[in-house]
């Protein structure tokens, strides 16, 4: 072959790109046990082979005899998943429930995202919980759902903790990974992570921690002239200035001049409304009798009244409201009448 053709097949073959590495995905979840930590990964894509530091791993498609295999994610070295098991890392938080009562108690030494309790059925502990701090809750219907996760993935997670639990209540705390994502050649191209704690078993308190001091509210408005026209009850909550500009155009809407928007430190506050929903009278009013948090939950108590029958009332339509700044940075409220019955929440 010619010298000049020779470097010109040269040149030509090194402009040619070399193939990219197959893309994956990678999701991993981080089990923090009292005894042990354990790391699960799971893979997706197409079959190749990956390096984790200087351990090759062969990821094949095929079928997996273990019940913690998902039939969508990829072998690894044959198995259904990479695990890894690490020492114990220190104990996120404590709970405990409180005898007699009905309330649970959460110790967190980290910031929990939330927690769920398992006795005989899965109850949903509330959250978040701050760091280095004793917080009362009480539970509610709801099972772990973590965001990071597939469903198949939540599930057999939540599968093997149970399997685990040998009869015994378990608590669950969603929270930050503590550890960092593992580093793979090449790199994936999507990494999902979560981390879970797992507490099994669960102590009772014989006294009732001292009632937290509950929250006295403000009423920063409240009639029968609102510009809610909707004919069911509603419930609000504003955890920030635009929110409560919304929620206060929505009270005073009618009002000519409009009244100034009050002020509120939401670094200590929220402001909850109930409308009750437009009424073709008068005679109809609400009025606050109390209010009680509890958790992350603020539960108001509202007396209604109604125009009794033959009543000389106000023959136009009526609306009415009632807006509350509370302090605390509760995330939901639930209004209910005397008789306890739900009127109307809002918040998760």
């Amino acid at each position: 072959m010619k010298p000049w053709l020779s470097l010109a097949v040269l040149a030509l073959v090194s402009c040619i790109p070399e193939p990219n590495p197959q893309a994956y995905q990678v999701s991993e979840v981080q089990l923090l046990f009292a005894e042990n930590t354990e790391r699960w990964t799971y893979f997706y894509g197409e079959p190749q082979v990956i390096w984790l530091g200087e351990r090759r791993l062969a990821l094949s498609q095929g079928k997996s005899e273990s019940p913690l295999a998902l039939p969508e994610a990829l072998l690894v070295e044959g198995q259904g998943f990479y695990r890894e098991i690490g020492p114990a890392l220190p104990r996120v938080a404590q709970t405990t429930r409180t005898f007699p009562g009905f309330q649970w108690v959460v110790r967190s030494q980290q910031a929990i995202q939330k927690a769920w309790v398992f006795d005989g059925g899965w109850a949903d502990l509330g959250g978040p919980f701050d760091p280095n701090r004793t917080q009362q809750t009480t539970p509610r219907p709801g099972s772990p759902r973590l965001a990071a996760l597939s469903e198949a993935e939540n599930r057999v997670v939540l599968q093997e903790i149970l399997s685990r639990r040998a009869g015994r209540p378990v608590v669950v705390y969603a929270l930050e990974p503590p550890l960092p994502p593992q580093r793979f050649e090449p790199s994936p191209s999507q990494y999902r992570l979560a981390a879970i704690a797992v507490q099994y078993g669960l102590e009772t308190e014989l006294a009732l921690m001292p009632p937290n001091p509950q929250p006295t509210p403000r009423i920063l408005g409240q009639g029968a002239q609102s510009a809610y026209t909707a004919p069911t009850p509603a419930a609000y909550l504003a955890r920030d200035p635009n929110q409560l500009l919304s929620l206060w155009r929505l009270a005073t809407g009618l009002q000519l001049p409009p009244p100034p928007t009050p002020s509120v430190d939401f670094n200590q506050s929220r402001v909850v409304a109930f409308f009750w929903g437009q009424k073709p009278t008068g005679g109809y009013g609400l009025q606050l009798v109390s209010s009680q948090l509890v958790g992350d939950t603020l539960r108001v108590t509202l007396r209604l009244t109604s125009p009794p029958a033959g009543a000389i009332v106000t023959q136009a339509l009526t609306s009415p409201f009632l807006l509350l700044e509370v302090p605390g940075r509760f995330n939901r409220v639930e209004f209910t009448d005397t008789s306890g019955r739900l009127l109307a929440s809002a918040g998760p």
